[in-house]
């Protein structure tokens, strides 16, 4: 079953459609959603190493626009939506502590748009980071981590694939162990 999904994600990624999911998908993350656009970007980059890098930009480009999005929500409606959500899971106080965390120290952003358990736009904007701020943060950040994927796959994007399919079973319980990973960090802690 794994195997054919597998087999399905990369037909897919080679797609013409392709590139235009991945920018929905970056734009969701980076708007108001974490969803790893890196799922679509893995795959169409196996598919293409030689357009790793254009997808890289375009996963970049594309979150960058749903963090300005995501800003001027925190900027102008935190108070009406944010601050009720954050009473009602009870995350009040940490994201208090976030905010006198990283407001000051402007190497944290970056960090922030990495690993944040929330949209890091929204965040910056309630606290009045700055939209340029808050821009230079989701590229460095979130674009840091498309480029990594990027200059992987495109230098080892065929090795992985021919080591993917030789070890699949292994290599999908470690993917299944990364998600898990990656869940418990985003949405638990």
């Amino acid at each position: 079953m794994l195997r054919r999904l597998y087999d399905r994600m990369l037909e897919l990624a080679g797609r013409p459609a392709a590139p235009l999911w991945l920018a929905t998908v970056a734009f969701i993350d980076g708007a108001f959603f974490t969803v790893p656009p890196e799922l679509m970007q893995l795959p169409m980059s196996i598919a293409r190493p030689r357009h790793a890098l254009r997808y890289a930009a375009l996963g970049t480009i594309a979150s960058a626009a749903g963090a300005v999005i995501a800003y001027y929500i925190g900027a102008f409606l935190f108070e009406r939506v944010g601050v009720p959500i954050l009473e009602v899971t009870g995350r009040t106080a940490e994201f208090e502590e976030f905010g006198r965390a990283v407001a000051g120290n402007a190497l944290l952003w970056p960090l922030a748009f990495l690993v944040a358990p929330m949209p890091a736009a929204i965040a910056a904007g309630s606290v009045h980071l700055g939209l340029l701020g808050a821009l230079t943060a989701s590229v460095i950040g979130r674009g840091g981590r498309f480029l990594v994927v990027a200059l992987l796959l495109k230098y080892y994007g065929r090795a992985a694939q021919g080591y993917i399919e030789r070890h699949f079973h292994s290599v999908a319980i470690a993917v299944a162990g990364l998600l898990a990973v990656f869940v418990v960090v985003r949405y638990a802690l």
